[in-house]
């Protein structure tokens, strides 16, 4: 024989296959159940991680729509607000012409009513004059220098009386 198998070699080989199959049974096996156990919980964690992951996207969309509605709504509040407030400046604007308007109407009656009554009143004046100056004619002889005196005389007599 090539090969010199002796007893104690066979032996050997024995011992070996025998501490190896209680190895594989006491040893191997725990280990592996252990290693696959652990990959098992390692895939479970990430699986929640993935799924909170997942949940934590869904609320940031959840958020930033709800973040796009609070500004649309903003924005409409404030055109709301802005129109409100053009249409109260329209509105005090005409309330605030009409009351122009109607103050410089009124404005316009005083100073015709005024007028009028200047008006008259320099008729009364001129009347007054007319009927003082016919008086003083009818005392007098006419002639141009009596004219020019009682006409001196009686822009005198005018004249002193504004003062």
């Amino acid at each position: 024989m090539i090969l010199n198998l002796n007893a104690q070699i066979v032996w050997v080989f024995v011992n070996l296959l025998v501490l190896f199959l209680l190895m594989k049974k006491f040893l191997f096996g725990p280990i592996t159940k252990m290693l696959d156990e652990r990959a098992q919980g390692v895939a479970d964690t990430i699986d929640q991680a993935d799924a909170r992951l997942a949940e934590a996207k869904q609320c940031q969309v959840q958020y930033e729509q709800q973040l796009a509605d609070a500004r649309e709504e903003a924005a409409r509040i404030l055109a709301a607000a802005r129109q409100r407030g053009e249409n109260d400046y329209a509105r005090r604007m005409a309330e605030a012409e009409q009351a122009v308007k109607r103050l410089n109407e009124q404005a316009a009656r005083q100073r015709e009513a005024d007028r009028a009554a200047m008006l008259a009143d320099a008729k009364k004046q001129v009347a007054a004059l007319v009927l003082m100056t016919t008086a003083k004619v009818s005392q007098h002889a006419l002639n141009a220098d009596t004219d020019r005196a009682l006409l001196d005389s009686f822009l005198a007599e005018e004249t002193g009386d504004r003062l």
